[in-house]
């Protein structure tokens, strides 16, 4: 297969085909590159989600590989509000827990098991809200459990990335168990803080004289500094929602910390995610 192969004009099966007949080392590489490279991808979302599908048992690729496949599909699944298939995907995540949150932690951001672990939870939890929010105690439970147990003394400057889904996470945990509200928004706002202050390159004066520019006009902003503005949102509605005094008052601010966490990489997803979370809201008391 010639290097210049694009993917974007062919079906998910064809794509697979093609995987098929590369070197392994070749295969993996490819393979790794259509997981964290949708613009890579087959066009058509449902192609996404075959390739993807596959991926998540690719001999080629390595464990965490394969479990960035299952988010990259169960993410497509979710942003196609496929409500049948978002069951089935959300059923390969809670299967899959165990052995995700045995990850090690590692240097690197598609390396790291705390990376993995909230991109799973991030996804899962918007799964699981599309059709229910029948397992929503479960994914809660991990959710504490892992935000609670972050080994500050291993993290790496991934955390600022991390953080962002971490907050999502906890926006969507939060119309299931609004009394915790007060709690997980300390810690938010320490995640973010902690997550600033380690984000730093390891060899500064190496950076600084190599690679800074010379002018502030010069500067490119990372896409993560993106992410983190709206992290920032989402954690300034989380202690509004904190903050907010009577049943309805505290309904209001949590669809605002709602409107704000669900996934909404299209309208039609984002609509749908927010009417079942007006479902939960309404059942608050």
């Amino acid at each position: 297969m010639a290097k210049d192969t694009d993917f974007t004009v062919l079906t998910g099966r064809e794509a697979l085909a093609r995987l098929a007949d590369l070197p392994m080392r070749k295969r993996r590489d490819t393979a790794r590159r259509l997981i964290y490279k949708k613009n890579q991808r087959p066009a058509g979302l449902d192609e996404q989600i075959i390739l993807l599908d596959a991926l998540r048992s690719e001999p080629a690729l390595t464990e965490i590989d394969r479990f960035y496949a299952l988010i990259a599909g169960g993410h497509k699944v979710c942003e196609e509000v496929m409500v049948a298939e978002a069951e089935h995907w959300l059923d390969r995540f809670l299967e899959a827990e165990a052995q995700i949150r045995a990850m090690p932690i590692a240097f690197g951001l598609r390396k790291d098991r705390t990376h993995l672990v909230f991109s799973a939870l991030n996804v899962a939890l918007n799964l699981d809200l599309l059709t229910g929010a029948r397992h929503a105690d479960r994914l809660a439970s991990w959710f504490r459990e892992e935000v609670e147990g972050l080994q500050l003394r291993r993290m790496t400057p991934y955390l600022f990335n991390s953080s962002s889904n971490t907050v999502k996470c906890a926006g969507i945990v939060l119309l299931g168990d609004p009394d915790d509200i007060a709690r997980i928004a300390r810690l938010m706002r320490k995640l973010l803080s902690y997550g600033t202050e380690i984000n730093n390159p390891l060899h500064w004066w190496i950076f600084s004289r190599f690679k800074a520019p010379k002018h502030l006009a010069e500067v490119s902003e990372r896409a993560a500094f993106g992410s983190f503005c709206n992290s920032v949102h989402r954690l300034t509605a989380i202690e509004a929602a904190a903050a907010a005094t009577g049943l309805e008052a505290r309904r209001a601010a949590l669809r605002g910390v709602a409107d704000l966490c669900v996934a909404q990489a299209r309208p039609a997803q984002k609509a749908a995610l927010m009417e079942q979370a007006e479902t939960r809201l309404r059942a608050m008391v």
